[in-house]
């Protein structure tokens, strides 16, 4: 099995437990957006999202963001810009020691802005207020701009897993972060 598909597997295996969000208005680079807990009906948007910044095959197939959405040990926020949800983040909480952020995209045209700043610090809040303790991700080692984004925030690499994505078969970097 490949190592990316384990991890995933091994993330679904937790304890069932809903986690709730409060829908908020946000404000990025003085423009409104809201931050919402994602529903079902995102999933076609998630893809569109991912298909900005990708190339094809995405890493996350739409039956994968579907069951993941839906998923009760996770929490997925979608951040929408008007009708249109232009980024997103996905945390696996079925630990409660330990959170991990199993996605993060923000959409091609609405990148550099501070978007993905802004979910990491609602995942930290988030995670923080719940008493985790630990936060951590898997990150493709040629995504320069996403580790120095998370390296901001506390990350350091723990471990380095070869071939870790099957789309590319790119190394991951293993990042833990404090809460």
């Amino acid at each position: 099995m490949f190592p990316m598909l384990k991890k995933f597997k091994d993330l679904l295996s937790g304890r069932i437990e809903g986690f709730d969000f409060e829908t908020q208005l946000v404000k990025v680079d003085g423009q409104e957006f809201t931050l919402r807990k994602a529903n079902r009906k995102d999933s076609v948007q998630f893809m569109q999202v991912q298909e900005s910044i990708y190339p094809i095959p995405v890493p996350w197939p739409i039956d994968i963001v579907e069951m993941e959405i839906g998923n009760k040990n996770a929490l997925y926020l979608s951040l929408v810009d008007k009708d249109r949800v232009i980024a997103f983040i996905g945390l696996s909480l079925s630990d409660k020691v330990e959170s991990h952020i199993t996605n993060l995209a923000v959409h091609i045209d609405y990148q550099d802005v501070g978007i993905g700043h802004l979910l990491l610090d609602q995942a930290f809040k988030y995670c923080k207020s719940r008493h985790f303790t630990k936060m951590s991700l898997e990150v493709d080692v040629t995504n320069k701009d996403a580790i120095a984004l998370y390296e901001a925030f506390g990350f350091k690499v723990e471990n380095v897993h070869k071939k870790y994505y099957f789309r590319n078969h790119h190394d991951a970097l293993e990042m833990m972060a404090d809460l």
